[in-house]
């Protein structure tokens, strides 16, 4: 019996830690019980030897056996409707045909299911091959000769059957992924390789195409394209919560297959191991980690000389690179040494005459060789985040083939040389700054200098203030697709270039909605906590500086001169192309926005504009229509100092006012009292998608909009010190509340759908009611928080008082202080409150004293003694 069940438990509990990740379970709707059954296996799997020698004594123990059993029976009755829902799982992906045409796959679909023995990564690899493919093409996958190959270790061939379903010119692509071991990647880089390695091809093998007209593609649209089509395929996994699919990884399983498929033209190489390549084989990519001080290479890669990729990853300690390392490399295209502590690049670099990408992020150059105006091949140079950087050479203005270059996060760059305008084939400038300190020298670059770059798709200009004329800069760039203008403030010291080093950062994260503040993901426990710890370390004394708005604007803030010069020169830049989809500003000192935001439509001007955020706004005192704008995704408004109200204004004059808005967040609003949708007639459609909102350190807000409700579509509302608004109720919210530091909050009440309460140190809350379907609840407590609080003792009565098939909170969760724990422990005062809950996990804020509960089966677990 024990080796029988011992058997069984393992298998199990190996097949259902790979099906948890499936999506399968979420179209089933039983990820619940496999998820419970995963937990019981584990619970009890320890135990099986003893509990073979004690059931023939034990009648008790010999019962517990017998359920066990059943249990089995149980998980091979659900592994098995896995497999076969699995196989409609892939044809609901592939398919989009009549019902009879549909059901004819079924029978196709579960044998492809069995053959990839139930595992996620094999079913969505097999679903990207047949996603949209006629019945042959499922009977020739079926079929084909890949699932024999001895070649290929068995758990990999559904993989490998995805892969020899690219087109030939995807797969080189894709198998470039696998060099970079880090989990975390981000698209536009990897385009980049591959464009620096010759492997994005035009339809028409047509070196020439990447000049673009109205007509055609860049080699950036379309890498973009191959891009897509390997998430699509899901052999390339895109980061969860984030818009703009921007960020991705590789499964383990992938890359160990394209490490099968490279043969060694392409090596994972850990440094101080032996290197192992056959000699007789080119090796032509490398990636190395785990590197010491200095560069060293394999002597097989010093001595074939024909290496055309070298990637360093998690070597932070390397500094120095020998000159004889580069001459050794004169076949390079590709050479990334981000995230080392490179002090100096050697002037031989400009030797490598067939280098096209540079990657310098976050070294600790000083400066860059002037030689390397000679790369007269190189398309893409990335600066960003070199603190000591202090010039760039003059000779950076000759590298005529560049596309891409990122200068953000450069503190100590005070300017850029003048004749970037010279730079006509650039497609992505990041960082472009104007002027420089010394006002009396020629060295800066003004706004004239992009009259001429008519290719720009990414724009980020700096130092806006030092600017003296618009120059129409922003004319003649008819492929603009990411514009940010950023302000340096009066008060803000001559240590950074302009607050544009954290403009990317904002833009690769907050501008693609990865995470807006307003829990947009479901938090595991250890975040959330981590982020209370963040909110309890900003102290009071940033609790009182929000309150203090009076006068300070005055004292910090700008002049009337600088005010009249920034809206002057905003306009004289002239309109930007309709083709716009993200658009940043930062800091920006106008009272108000530039005419060619106000003078026309705004669903006219910006028709594509997806992503907007206004961060900075001293002086304004009003904000646009943007509900206007018709594929708005994600709007962030942040310090706008002078604003108090914000009104039906805001929403437009159309039918549908952010009729594409997904996440909305506000914050750092000081003045800010009043939000209402007063006047907006009830037959205009507000927020219809809205899915997320965040409002954030706006201490005078007084209540939410009553109009609120009408967000139909909204999943979760983070509010974080807003000190005024008393109450929340009568709003549609499908998933998630979070409040924390809301002192001024009495009431949370009728809001029938919400499934996941988090409140944090609100400690004047005293009503929470009408919750119908509340499953998880989270408490933080504040430090001197003695008792459980009222509300919380009166929602728990509310539940208990339910008939048991109408309970549906499922799991409360509290950290506080020890006092407060120990009076929640077995037997304790707290404990007939919460012992009918079905899970209950407390815990002090450090985490070291726990209780741990489960109502169902019964288990109770702490780590503080009883009385």
């Amino acid at each position: 019996m024990a080796l029988v069940l011992d058997f069984f438990v393992s298998k199990f509990l190996t097949a259902t830690a790979n099906m948890v990740e499936t999506e399968i379970f979420k179209v089933l709707g039983i990820n619940k019980e496999i998820k419970s059954l995963q937990k019981r296996l584990g619970t009890i799997n320890d135990n099986l030897q003893q509990v073979e020698q004690k059931r023939r004594i034990n009648h008790e123990i010999d019962i517990w056996a017998r359920k066990l059993k059943d249990i089995m029976y149980d998980a091979d009755d659900i592994i098995d409707i896995c497999m076969i829902e699995g196989g409609k799982l892939l044809k609901a992906r592939a398919l989009s045909g009549d019902e009879d045409e549909i059901s004819s796959f079924e029978e196709i679909g579960i044998k492809l299911v069995n053959k990839c023995d139930g595992l996620p990564l094999a079913i969505k690899a097999i679903a990207g091959v047949l996603y949209h493919q006629n019945k042959a093409k499922w009977e020739e996958v079926l079929e084909s000769d890949a699932w024999n190959m001895d070649q290929i270790e068995e758990e990999l061939r559904p993989l490998y059957l995805s892969y020899e379903d690219l087109p030939s010119r995807f797969k080189q692509c894709f198998l470039y992924c696998s060099l970079y071991p880090q989990k975390d990647m981000f698209s536009m880089e990897i385009v980049q390789f591959w464009a620096a390695e010759g492997l994005i091809m035009s339809e028409e093998d047509n070196w020439r195409r990447d000049l673009p007209t109205q007509n055609q593609r860049t080699l950036e649209d379309l890498g973009e394209e191959i891009y897509r089509e390997l998430l699509g395929r899901n052999l390339l996994e895109a980061k969860k919560d984030e818009l703009s699919k921007s960020f991705f990884s590789m499964h383990d399983h992938f890359r160990s297959l394209c490490a099968n498929l490279m043969r060694e033209e392409g090596i994972l190489y850990r440094h101080g191991r032996e290197f192992k390549a056959d000699d007789n084989v080119k090796v032509r990519r490398l990636s190395i980690s785990c590197m010491g001080p200095m560069l060293v290479l394999p002597a097989q890669i010093l001595r074939q000389a024909c290496l055309r990729t070298l990637i360093l990853t998690d070597s932070p300690q390397t500094k120095t690179i020998e000159d004889s390392v580069v001459q050794a490399l004169l076949c390079l295209r590709v050479l990334d040494l981000s995230e080392t502590s490179i002090e100096k690049i050697p002037d031989c670099i400009g030797e490598l005459l067939h280098l096209r990408y540079l990657d310098l992020d976050g070294t600790n150059i000083r400066e860059i060789p002037t030689t390397i105006g000679n790369l007269v091949n190189l398309q893409s140079l990335n600066i960003i985040r070199c603190k000591f950087l202090e010039r760039l050479p003059v000779s950076i203005t000759k590298l005529h083939n560049l596309r891409w270059l990122n200068m953000i996060g450069c503190p100590l760059l005070t300017y850029v040389p003048k004749g970037i305008g010279k730079l006509e084939n650039i497609y992505s400038l990041y960082g472009f700054m104007i002027g420089q300190n010394d006002s009396t020298s020629e060295e800066g670059c003004d706004l004239e200098e992009l009259k001429n770059l008519s290719k720009l798709r990414v724009l980020i200009i700096l130092r806006l203030e030092r600017a003296e004329k618009g120059a129409s800069a922003l004319a003649n760039k008819p492929f603009l697709k990411d514009l940010t203008l950023s302000w340096m403030r009066p008060d803000e010291e001559e240590d950074d270039n302009g607050g544009g080093h954290d403009a990317q950062a904002n833009e690769e994260e907050d501008g693609d909605g990865k995470d807006d503040g307003s829990g947009q993901r479901t938090e595991t426990k250890e975040e959330e906590e981590d982020e209370n710890e963040e909110v309890e370390d900003e102290g009071e004394e940033e609790e009182d500086e929000n309150e203090e708005v009076d006068g300070e604007e005055e004292e910090k803030g700008w002049n009337e001169e600088q005010i009249s010069k920034a809206e002057r020169i905003c306009n004289e830049m002239s309109q930007p192309s309709s083709t716009l989809v993200h658009l940043h500003f930062y800091d920006y000192p106008g009272r108000q926005f530039p005419s060619w935001m106000t003078s026309s439509s705004l669903a006219e001007s910006f028709p594509n504009l997806t992503y907007l955020m206004l961060l900075g706004l001293p002086c304004c005192v009003e904000l646009l229509p943007l509900g206007t704008l018709p594929q708005l995704k994600y709007l962030r408004i942040e310090s706008a100092n002078a604003i108090t109200t914000i009104g039906s204004q805001f929403l437009g004059s159309r039918s549908s006012a952010f009729p594409k808005l997904e996440a909305l967040r506000f914050e750092d609003m000081p003045r800010w009292e009043e939000w209402t949708f007063n006047g907006a007639p009830l037959s205009v459609k507000l927020f219809p998608s809205l899915m997320e909102c965040a409002i954030i350190d706006c201490p005078m807000l007084r209540a939410l909009p009553d109009g609120l409700h009408r967000a139909t579509n909204l999943n979760q509302l983070g509010l974080l010190r807003t000190y005024e608004l008393g109450e929340i109720n009568n709003i549609t919210l499908a998933y998630r509340l979070e409040v924390a530091k809301c002192r001024g909050l009495k009431k949370i009440s009728n809001i029938s759908s919400l499934r996941s309460l988090v409140v944090i140190e609100c400690g004047n809350l005293e009503c929470v009611e009408n919750l119908d379907k509340l499953q998880h609840l989270v408490l933080i407590c504040s430090e001197e928080m003695e008792q459980l609080p009222q509300w919380f003792m009166d929602l728990i009565e509310q539940h208990n008082n339910m008939a048991s098939s109408h309970r549906s909170l499922k799991k409360f969760e509290m950290a506080c202080n020890l006092q407060l724990l120990m009076s929640c422990l077995e037997g304790n005062e707290n404990w007939d409150i919460l012992k009918h809950i079905p899970v209950v996990e407390i815990q002090t804020y450090s985490s070291k004293e726990y209780i741990r509960y489960t109502k169902d089966p019964y288990n109770y677990d702490t780590n503080i003694p009883s009385n």
